[in-house]
């Protein structure tokens, strides 16, 4: 019998937690883990980097989320004048998320993307209302020490904190667990209640180590990171702390002995984990890797790869225009090397799949152009493509300074192209704007 930490914080639990995505794939694989569970605090920032850190260790990643439980509606916003200010910086309650599918998944971005969007006080929160309407294909647990059920236990009493279990159980059916700790003396006594509920209602207990640290000698650094994000020093008594240095990633053999007297919750991690199967489709049946860009549209009918082929050999002969004007007359054999290497570009950019991105880019390039918003013109290795250039992506001619366009896409290290842009400082969101009206919302953001 194995163990799988299920309740695991990394450093995207911003100034709250340590662990590094790698670190924590690589420990869950020396110590034999089958799998392990990512849930930051609020937000899934981590999510896609460890679910490639588990998997290039033959770990099966679960993601997650620890959520934040607004007191009541998520709209609502006034704060508590009883409550001490460390608990409003540390949030209000929260549950512990896991996705069994990517169903599930798409379910923890709707969550987390509400709680900044909607819910956002102090902390990104979400309610109850959302979380039913979301909760398929999620495995819920009751969570820490400020976990929905212990927190409501501790300060409300046992008939308090038996509703909200009967509450979360009506939600998530067998998908709902009574989360376990022994990193704190507190937990004997909730540990017997939670333990009593299981028996009482039917409901499975899983062992947990709500892990903050890799190693336990990285709890002092832990509190220095506490420390900063509450703006207090570690000779304040007053600051928030964790209460002990036992929350780092223990051993299957440590939560083992933990949890001596209940098997069952460490076999449950287990089961959890063989209930949580999620898997991208990350590349076509070709091999190709799968991009989701927006559609480009084009006119006259024509493929995307037929719209830039041609707006490219109309934007290379108005260059050559600008350059004779400019006393700079090309001859035919000069000329016939532009068009070799347009060719060649476009031919690297089809067989990529990026005709689309280029057409996208150029698009709100040239809006902002023509409406003198002021745009840079182009850094990095964009500048080597003679495509941009005659798209006028770039204002830079490539060819004159021997800048290769292998060095911004390359067949050989498939990776998305990423143009560096300047626009105004002032007028910047007007491009913004542009680009969410033309292309719809859910096919923007900014990073």
């Amino acid at each position: 019998m194995s163990f799988v930490h299920l309740h695991v914080h990394s450093e995207y639990s911003l100034l709250e937690a340590s662990c590094r995505l790698k670190g924590i794939a690589k420990a869950a694989a020396e110590m034999g883990m089958p799998a392990v569970a990512l849930t930051d605090n609020g937000n899934m920032f981590g999510a896609i980097e460890f679910y490639f850190a588990c998997m290039d260790k033959n770990i099966k990643p679960i993601l997650g989320l620890d959520v934040y439980m607004a007191p009541g509606s998520r709209l609502e916003k006034k704060q508590d004048p009883n409550q001490r200010y460390s608990e409003v910086v540390l949030g209000p309650r929260r549950l512990v998320l896991l996705a069994q599918s990517l169903k599930g998944y798409q379910n923890l971005c709707q969550l987390s993307t509400s709680g900044y969007q909607e819910g956002f006080y102090w902390k990104p929160r979400i309610d109850y209302d959302y979380l039913e309407k979301h909760a398929e294909d999620l495995i819920c647990l009751s969570g820490g020490l400020r976990g929905e059920v212990v927190d409501t236990f501790l300060k409300e009493g046992p008939a308090a904190a038996k509703a909200k279990i009967q509450k979360l159980h009506a939600i998530f059916g067998d998908r709902f667990y009574l989360e376990m700790n022994a990193n704190l003396p507190a937990w004997k006594e909730i540990n017997d209640f939670l333990f009593t509920q299981s028996k009482e209602l039917g409901i499975e207990i899983v062992a947990s180590n709500d892990v903050h640290y890799l190693k336990q000698e990285d709890q002092v650094a832990q509190e220095v990171l506490i420390c900063i994000g509450m703006n207090k020093t570690l000779s304040d008594e007053s600051r928030y702390k964790l209460g002990s240095s036992e929350f780092y990633f223990k051993t299957p053999e440590q939560m083992k002995m933990l949890f001596a007297d209940y098997p069952e919750a460490i076999a449950n991690t287990v089961k959890i984990a063989d209930r949580c199967n999620l898997k991208f489709k990350l590349k076509d049946d070709a091999g190709k890797p799968i991009y989701h860009l927006p559609s480009f549209p084009t006119t006259e009918g024509r493929t995307v790869f037929e719209e830039i082929e041609l707006r490219s050999s109309e934007g290379i002969a108005k260059r050559f225009e600008e350059f004779a004007e400019l006393g700079n007359e090309l001859s035919e054999t000069d000329k016939n090397r532009y068009y070799d290497r347009l060719k060649f570009e476009l031919n690297v950019i089809n067989r990529m799949g990026f005709n689309g991105y280029f057409l996208i880019v150029q698009d709100f390039i040239n809006w902002a152009k023509n409406n003198s918003i002021p745009v840079g013109p182009g850094r990095g290795s964009g500048a080597g493509s003679l495509v941009a250039y005659s798209l006028r992506i770039t204002d830079l001619d490539p060819l004159p300074y021997g800048l290769l366009f292998e060095r911004f896409l390359n067949p050989e290290r498939v990776s998305m192209p990423d143009f560096d842009i300047d626009f105004c400082q002032e007028r910047r969101q007007e491009v913004i704007a542009y680009v969410t009206e033309k292309y719809g919302t859910p096919s923007v953001s900014q990073i």
